[in-house]
């Protein structure tokens, strides 16, 4: 366990750079969900009963892993906006 400040931090960018490269993993299957759906005639990126599903299942994973189930909501939300956005302006 880090034992002062700058040891805190140094965990933390080394999560966020892991965070990063799930976040280009994450964003690399979203291209190919959008290319299976151009494929199936599917033109609408967005789908509010996933979305919904999606929130629920993020807030009992943040529960069982103990994190704060709002924080995990907030996240999730602003992440699944962003990339149905991208998915989005991808398929144009």
């Amino acid at each position: 366990m880090p034992h002062n400040i700058e040891q805190v931090r140094a965990a933390i960018d080394n999560i966020d750079a892991q965070l990063i490269s799930l976040l280009a993993e994450r964003q690399s299957f979203v291209t190919r969900a959008g290319e299976v759906k151009a494929g199936q005639g599917i033109q609408d990126a967005h789908d509010p009963e996933r979305v919904e599903s999606i929130l629920r299942a993020r807030r009992e994973q943040a529960l069982d892993a103990g994190l704060d189930p709002e924080v995990a909501e907030r996240i999730w939300k602003e992440l699944l906006a962003a990339f149905t956005d991208y998915e989005q302006n991808a398929a144009r």
